[in-house]
């Protein structure tokens, strides 16, 4: 009996490969003949690219802080700080395509209160960028916010994640809770929900379609870079993805600030290699004992209007944190921090004084 399970199992495994492969090779196949109609129609436009050799001036503004390298796990991080060191800490880490600047918003807001430090996360904006692709495992960028809280000195702090930012939070936070005074998470499921919500639901399976996308080498990096990088006024503002208050939240300085970011020669790769790490640590993980229940305070964040994610999914961690608040926030798209500042830091200043 222990061998036919062991063969079905297998059998199942290989079954899964074969079809994840396959809509990698489809989806890819689709996004390369898309950019190739894209250059043929307008091949001076789609391979443009304006010289940005100057940081524009939101990125010099010097009451967001000041800019500082800090060392940890093996690799020196960028980091822009502000208020007072005799303050608790409150580290911010960013999501994908982003970099520190999405939390300007919460910089000026809680730096009366807290030494607040937002970091470039290992691979993007002025953090170093380690050259292979296993050096974006999950278990390492994990250890870098680890390391950091130390490096920064101190011996705890109020972690506050988004997006790819709130992947590798949830496991720092499973993984050494002592030093999380309170978790504050947004549009961002634990690995558990979001397993059981992609392999049972139709909806974020198909959302997740850029993930199979990002496996591919090269090809995502020359679509990112079309028509003098586009990409990013698709999806910040954009009428699928972009924020609901676009004006506001990512305006033209804005754009050019991820623009500038994002167009430094491999600052595109190293962000991409956490998926393509990600796709691999999948299909190498096996069955284990559930994680014990997370202990530390948690605020999950959520824009319902997310593009790439489900709204239930917000509502599904009851067996994953024992101390919890959910906080919806409607018509609000996946960059909730940056389209909804007031709210996103009501909702945190309310958790923050609140709950024990």
């Amino acid at each position: 009996f222990t061998g036919k399970c062991t063969v079905l199992g297998a059998c199942r495994m290989i079954g899964t490969y074969i079809v994840l492969y396959s809509l990698v090779l489809l989806w890819s196949t689709l996004a390369f003949l898309r950019a190739l109609w894209v250059i043929v129609r307008s091949p001076r436009a789609a391979l443009r690219k304006s010289p940005r050799d100057i940081p524009p001036d939101c990125l010099k503004d010097e009451s967001l802080g000041t800019h500082q390298y800090v060392k940890a796990n093996g690799v020196t991080l960028h980091c822009v700080c502000a208020g007072d060191k005799s303050k608790p800490l409150m580290l911010f880490l960013h999501g994908f395509p982003e970099f520190w600047f999405s939390w300007r918003h919460q910089i000026r807001e809680f730096a009366g209160d807290y030494y607040v430090v937002a970091v470039d996360m290992r691979g993007y904006g002025d953090s170093e960028r380690p050259p292979n692709k296993r050096d974006y495992l999950l278990s390492t960028l994990r250890q870098d916010v680890v390391e950091l809280v130390g490096a920064l000195g101190y011996s705890s702090c109020v972690l506050v994640a988004h997006d790819w930012g709130g992947v590798v939070a949830w496991r720092a936070v499973q993984h050494r809770p002592d030093l999380f005074d309170r978790f504050i998470v947004m549009n961002c499921p634990h690995a558990s929900v979001y397993k059981k919500q992609v392999s049972t639901g139709w909806s974020q399976f198909m959302k997740s379609w850029y993930i199979l996308l990002f496996q591919m080498p090269w090809l995502p990096e020359f679509i990112f870079g079309l028509n003098d990088y586009i990409y990013f006024n698709a999806v910040f503002r954009g009428k699928k993805s972009g924020a609901k208050n676009k004006d506001t939240a990512f305006p033209p300085d804005v754009l050019d600030a991820y623009k500038y970011t994002f167009s430094k020669p491999g600052a595109m790769t190293s962000p991409l290699n956490y998926y393509r790490c990600m796709f691999n640590e999948m299909k190498s993980v096996k069955g284990g004992p559930r994680p014990k229940p997370i202990e530390v305070p948690t605020l999950i964040l959520w824009g319902d209007n997310d593009a790439f994610l489900d709204r239930g999914m917000a509502d599904m961690h009851e067996r994953v944190a024992t101390n919890l608040t959910v906080r919806h926030i409607p018509d609000c798209s996946h960059w909730v921090q940056q389209d909804c500042p007031q709210l996103t830091n009501q909702y945190m200043w309310e958790f923050l004084k609140n709950v024990k």
